[in-house]
């Protein structure tokens, strides 16, 4: 017996509350359905399709990462809380990669992981003083990269962040950043930043 629409359409929220990142062929099999279905009570419940649903969420993710604008990160913030943890996923594109193998540039990488320990961190200017990184296995054009962060330790404006990437399952870059956290008045001082 089918779930009725009033019980569907909750089912639907709660899914979406966890990960609002679903497309509607993966709620369609979470929840047992036709994707016609799921568009149609999408619609009925007032919630919007994914593109819309990314853009909501990232701009508040965005608004909590102090350190960088959204241009100045790597890939799209999935999770940010400050001075613990954030995830984000980049999809490598054709132009990031080795014409002969398809393998993506590392430095790729290195941009995802570090623009991640930038942005988790709680401080009005973030810089990274040290980076320990090993590079485990290639990612290739076309795969997603999932970054985790998450600070290890925090000692007066220090903290170290350890990152992880993987792509289809497997581990392909790790490595801890140093990263000065500095006051907007103590960049300032520095000239780190301009004066206002």
């Amino acid at each position: 017996m089918a779930t009725p629409a009033p019980e569907r359409h909750r089912q639907l929220a709660a899914a979406l509350a966890k990960n609002p990142f679903l497309l509607d062929d993966q709620l369609a099999a979470l929840l047992n359905v036709s994707i016609h279905t799921i568009r149609s009570d999408r619609r009925k419940a007032g919630i919007p399709e994914i593109r819309k649903r990314g853009d909501s969420v990232s701009s508040s993710l965005y608004a909590r990462a102090r350190t960088l604008s959204q241009q100045e990160i790597v890939g799209e913030l999935l999770e940010v809380e400050l001075d613990r943890e954030g995830l984000s996923l980049f999809e490598a594109a054709p132009e990031m990669g080795l014409k002969k193998s398809g393998i993506i540039r590392g430095h790729w990488l290195f941009a995802q992981a570090n623009s991640l320990a930038n942005a988790i961190v709680d401080a009005d200017v973030a810089l990274t003083g040290d980076a320990r990184v090993r590079f485990l296995a290639p990612i290739y054009v076309g795969e997603r990269a999932l970054a985790k962060a998450r600070v290890i330790q925090s000692r007066h404006h220090v903290k170290k962040v350890q990152v992880a990437i993987k792509a289809k399952g497997r581990l392909v870059f790790e490595g801890v950043f140093t990263i000065h956290c500095l006051s907007a008045r103590l960049a300032t001082h520095f000239r780190l930043r301009p004066q206002l």
